[in-house]
């Protein structure tokens, strides 16, 4: 057992509605019950690193260089194949849906934007697991993720073009049927494909308008090109996979261009590391350079080595662009050159 303890935490808040559907999910059985300890194969558009460690969120950052990588669906809810962070939404959204649709009708993109960020700000304490770990103890980041995903959601209800898309999503979304499979998660059928594509053209034309508009430069995590799309794809391919036939799976898979495939977590050559921001311990791959922690969400240079804190011993690796700390064991005061 280690003896670097970090301070405790305060006690958990009583359940809310995420917590309440999360134990619902879980007892339901085995058609929305996901794999766990599996690793999303992905590879980094930045170094080509290949994601090798589990995830404590569905953001997937790269475990060489820290980029933000893909989605995971299955880490977003609960360890399981049901979109739960969608229904989460979807309660928070309800009492604002009349004001909401009366703004969008009338062009009021303030009033709009007013109602998304009281839902998006709930959605993000609801759901942690949902978004990148540094949202929970950070909140100038927190307040900047929901103000990203608050413009993101403005621009593609506001936008003309995007509206008979839209109508039409609908109109084929509530003409797809449902086939039971027993205890095996249900098939999708009639029309499914035309859904698909038309899912495809819809995020494209709206991620070329977020970029256009610079909201994609909110992002606060930074996101590489082409990671914000293939984020949105990845998880419409994650929440459609259960419900389609290994080959079906592949031909979605073909269609968006993703690899959604899951392998068993290996044992690997790793090295221990411990955040000099909140004292997390964390798992690093040999090589690598930059990761972000766990714990706290801040990335982490464990290339440039560990600083000894002269209080307590405690290897510490510094959050990037930051030369003095406070130890999160013995809170000595810690500078790096």
């Amino acid at each position: 057992m280690s003896r670097f303890k970090r301070k405790t935490r305060e006690t958990a808040a009583p359940p809310t509605f995420a917590q309440q559907i999360e134990r619902l999910a879980n007892a339901s059985g085995p058609s929305i019950t996901a794999r766990s300890d599996f690793v999303k194969k992905v590879d980094c558009s930045q170094c080509g690193g290949s994601k090798r460690l589990p995830s404590v969120t569905a953001y997937l950052y790269c475990d060489f260089c820290g980029a933000l990588m893909d989605y995971d669906f299955r880490m977003a809810n609960a360890d399981t194949n049901a979109g739960l962070t969608n229904t989460v939404y979807h309660h928070l959204a309800a009492p604002y849906q009349a004001s909401m649709a009366a703004a969008r009708a009338s062009g009021d993109a303030d009033s709009f934007r007013s109602y998304l960020r009281t839902i998006f700000t709930e959605w993000v304490r609801q759901c942690p697991q949902a978004v990148s770990p540094r949202c929970a103890n950070d909140a100038e980041f927190r307040d900047r993720m929901i103000a990203y995903q608050v413009e993101c959601a403005v621009s593609k209800e506001m936008d003309p073009s995007q509206q008979p898309l839209e109508a039409e999503m609908q109109v084929r979304a509530n003409a797809l049927v449902r086939i039971p499979m027993g205890t095996d998660a249900w098939r999708v059928e009639n029309g499914f494909w035309e859904y698909a594509a038309l899912f495809k053209r819809q995020m494209e034309l709206a991620y070329d308008h977020l970029a256009a508009t610079g909201v994609l430069a909110l992002d606060p995590d930074e996101a590489p090109p082409g990671v914000p799309i293939r984020m949105e794809f990845s998880t419409f391919c994650q929440a459609w996979l259960p419900h389609l036939s290994p080959e079906d799976g592949e031909r979605l898979l073909d269609l968006y261009g993703l690899s959604g495939e899951y392998e068993p977590y290996q044992e690997i050559d790793t090295e221990t590391r411990q955040c000099g921001g909140c004292g997390a311990h964390l798992t690093t791959l040999p090589g690598a350079t930059a990761v972000i922690c766990d714990g706290c969400g801040r990335k982490l240079d464990v290339g440039g080595g560990t600083s000894p804190c002269q209080g307590c011993g405690a290897p510490l690796s510094f959050p990037i662009g930051v030369n003095r700390l406070s130890c999160p064991y013995c809170e000595t005061a810690i500078s790096r050159a």
